[in-house]
């Protein structure tokens, strides 16, 4: 209980951060980064190679048709591409929000071990957990605050939160659940949806592209100016300073957890 305790807790150190940091440049380079980072990894090399043992390959075509599907509709229909990224975001945080009960269930099935070597790798897995709702809680403020504001984004967190205690009840229940062919290809195609959101986020200008694209924007943009030229070149050197700075953390968070294993 006490592990599921602090996952919970775990999800509001990442928004408290960077709502206390938010307004600085810096920071949201290296939360841009380290999201961009530790998001992409997790997709790649755990939830997406879980969904290839159950489905195969019909997982890699789902993931590319939620990465892929909303750029199209978004070129096709330049009317509704606003609109269709909002969905998409909502729908990647519905694929967090569905994980996250998952991780419930996988925190209970910990609590009762006794045995002295599986305890040990059971404390490393629930670290391993609680350690990754860090991100998650992130990547949420980090998508939706600017999008719908604190309020909207607190209650993402509490469904999260409802979520994983969820799991942690349901554990027996969720145990086929998860393992389904259908979850595997809802998780897949989320997954793909997630990854398109991560780059190439809603910024609050109301651009869509990742944040390279938008630094590349602003360096086309400093060229119609040239007297500013040399203080946005600079300002965007040491925006991706920052963002590379997130991008090591991210790294090393994701070394931790998987040689934690």
């Amino acid at each position: 209980m006490i592990a599921l305790f602090a996952s919970i807790f775990a999800l509001g150190i990442g928004p408290l951060i960077y709502q206390t940091f938010g307004p600085m440049r810096r920071t949201d380079s290296i939360v841009s980064g380290f999201i961009l980072v530790v998001i992409t990894a997790t997709l790649l090399t755990e939830v997406l190679p879980q969904t290839f043992t159950i489905i195969s390959y019909l997982a890699i075509a789902l993931a590319l048709l939620g990465f892929v599907g909303p750029t199209l509709i978004e070129k096709i229909f330049a009317r509704t591409a606003n609109r269709t990224h909002i969905l998409t975001i909502l729908l990647g945080i519905l694929g967090l929000v569905i994980h996250a009960s998952f991780d419930g269930a996988a925190l209970y099935s910990t609590h009762e071990v006794i045995d002295g070597e599986r305890l040990h790798s059971t404390e490393q897995l629930t670290l391993a957990i609680i350690l990754h709702r860090l991100p998650v809680g992130l990547t949420i403020w980090w998508l939706l605050k600017p999008l719908i504001g604190e309020k909207y984004s607190l209650l993402t967190l509490l469904a999260m939160a409802l979520a994983t205690s969820g799991g942690y009840i349901l554990s027996m229940q969720l145990s086929d659940i998860h393992t389904s062919s259908a979850m595997a290809m809802l998780q897949a195609f989320i997954s793909g949806s997630l990854m398109h959101v991560i780059l190439h986020k809603h910024h609050e200008d109301g651009c869509m592209h990742t944040s390279h694209s938008h630094l590349h924007h602003q360096k086309q943009h400093s060229k119609l100016a040239p007297t500013n030229q040399p203080k946005s070149n600079m300002l965007t050197s040491l925006a991706d300073r920052w963002e590379v700075m997130g991008m090591i953390a991210g790294v090393t968070l994701m070394a931790y957890l998987h040689f934690s294993h």
